[in-house]
């Protein structure tokens, strides 16, 4: 009777320590995967045609030593979630291969203006972080930066003439090295819903 005692009691303190022990598996896989999938940030980006606008500058041209035109692009972006984010335009020529990001944070509900580079920031392009692609140096100067979109008549540098790619990233989340993180949206803009000059 003891020794029958004794391994039925066994038997149910293993039963009760599987179970114990599946109910902790399943409670971690649970927690890890809510950890691993953070929800997307509420933001979304809305390009407002009516405050889009194209100026133009006048610089020398690489390709030629003459001065160009070169164009400057100012875009209204509002953010018609309801979580502030950093929404980043990015402009890409020659089939993607050359262009620049200009990243900027923008409050939910907010319009936030984005900008072309300048020779000399305004008020802007201050604000904003800029990254560029397809150039050697880190800080490539504006001649760099618009080498083969410099143009002696400004009607060749409008953005419809150029068709540039445009896309803007935003709703990521960076956790840190050890978090989870959420990647990245992107939304892209059509170039002929934008006003003509």
């Amino acid at each position: 009777m003891g020794v029958a005692h004794f391994f039925h009691c066994s038997r149910v303190y293993l039963t009760m320590l599987r179970t114990t022990l599946a109910l902790v598996g399943c409670t971690g896989m649970i927690l890890l995967s809510s950890c691993c999938q953070p929800s997307h940030k509420d933001s979304s980006p809305n390009i407002v045609n009516s405050m889009f606008q194209e100026t133009y500058g006048r610089d020398i041209d690489l390709s030629t030593g003459d001065s160009a035109y070169y164009p400057i692009y100012t875009f209204g972006i509002q953010n018609t979630g309801t979580a502030d984010d950093d929404f980043t335009l990015q402009l890409r020529y020659r089939q993607g291969t050359v262009g620049f990001d200009i990243t900027k944070h923008v409050p939910a509900g907010a319009i936030v203006l984005f900008q072309s580079p300048l020779i000399t920031s305004d008020s802007i392009t201050q604000n904003a972080t800029y990254a560029y692609v397809g150039f050697q140096d880190t800080v490539p100067n504006i001649d760099e930066i618009y080498y083969g979109m410099s143009f002696h008549s400004t009607d060749s540098a409008e953005v419809h003439t150029m068709q540039p790619t445009i896309t803007i990233v935003y709703g990521s989340i960076d956790n840190g090295p050890e978090g989870c993180n959420t990647p990245a949206s992107t939304s892209s803009v059509n170039i002929t819903s934008l006003p003509s000059r």
